[in-house]
């Protein structure tokens, strides 16, 4: 019987939550995908740092990054960093 690691990531404030932390999983990545996810940490920093009168379009623009996050390259390096079976998001 084997059992998975599955990291369930809530939110994109979750996942730059946990980048954060281990800033050593994009300094790793090959450069489209460390390109990605600094893109990805510079919108939500943004959002969550910004100026409050920008706040809805910094969400979209956060969303819209988010979803590239689960492009399969990206995903997997995540995967391998984070030190899981499987990330779903929610």
């Amino acid at each position: 019987m084997q059992i998975d690691k599955i990291l369930i990531i809530e939110s994109p404030v979750h996942l730059w939550r946990l980048l954060s932390i281990k800033e050593e999983i994009i300094d790793t990545a090959e450069e489209g995908v460390k390109r990605s996810l600094s893109n990805f940490m510079d919108c939500v920093n943004i959002y969550l740092n910004g100026c409050k009168c920008n706040q809805e379009e910094n969400y979209e623009i956060m969303i819209s990054q988010f979803e590239k996050i689960k492009e399969e390259s990206i995903l997997n390096h995540l995967i391998n960093g984070l030190e899981c079976d499987k990330i779903e998001f929610k």
